[in-house]
């Protein structure tokens, strides 16, 4: 499989800027690839899923080393409502919260898989699931303590969701939260396969040149009405949960 640098720089949220840690995070998705290229489990699935779920894994890898906030929101919430930071797995004993966690990559595996794809049938103990997530996780644990922060994960300290002067900069983390991050994106990929007949309708009736402030209005429509994440929320509940550190 092949991962560009746009490949990757579309998942981060201060894209289009490149940070000074882009170039290690980057090599860690290549070895992931390379890793994964070279293993036999889960090989049936097409290189653009396999792309997918590699960059969603290292997203979750710089969130974790940032304590960017939304991985520690969503594990704090499922633990609150449900008693384990995650859904399928229990509390392993060695289970550390908020830190870098086997399990956590193999739910990030399986979550990228099922919510991109549909694969419902995907068993979420499947033990090639669960050896790939191990390498993964490998990878990720020999590199762990000396990985430097990625800042762009780490707006959650910089930013006051009622302060008018961030409008534009939380604006621009919602629209990465929802579109583009390991966490929201496979679901919220489904809300925009629901949405195509709209796209193709206000196409077909401004044309393309025209229509493009339309589908960006649909976009932030989508964004701020449609519930996203695998605890399904809004955008402006996700906001709070990571930004204000205040449970739905």
């Amino acid at each position: 499989m092949e991962i560009s640098v746009k490949d990757y720089m579309e998942r981060q949220p201060g894209n289009p800027r490149v940070a000074e840690t882009d170039q290690f995070y980057l090599w860690i998705a290549l070895r992931l690839a390379k890793l994964w290229d070279e293993s036999p489990w889960l090989s049936e699935l097409d290189d653009e899923l396999r792309r997918d779920v590699v960059l969603a894994v290292t997203g979750y890898y710089q969130d974790v080393v940032a304590d960017g906030g939304l991985w520690r929101s969503f594990t704090r919430l499922h633990a609150e409502r449900h008693g384990t930071p995650l859904p399928h797995y229990g509390r392993r004993e060695e289970y550390i919260d908020y830190e870098l966690n086997v399990d956590d990559v193999r739910f990030v595996i399986w979550w990228t898989i099922v919510g991109e794809q549909g694969i419902v049938a995907l068993d979420p103990h499947n033990v090639e699931l669960e050896a790939l997530a191990m390498a993964f996780h490998k990878v990720l644990d020999e590199e762990y303590e000396d990985a430097p922060i990625p800042r762009q994960f780490c707006i959650a300290s910089e930013v006051d969701l009622d302060n008018p002067l961030d409008a534009q900069r939380i604006y621009d983390y919602a629209y990465w939260l929802y579109w583009r991050s390991f966490l929201l994106r496979p679901s919220s990929q489904a809300v925009m396969d629901r949405a195509m007949p709209q796209a193709h309708a206000i196409i077909a009736r401004a044309g393309e040149s025209d229509a493009r402030p339309l589908l960006l209005e649909l976009n932030e429509r989508l964004m701020y009405s449609e519930p996203a994440g695998p605890i399904p929320l809004t955008t402006a509940q996700w906001l709070r949960l990571i930004i204000d550190d205040q449970l739905p």
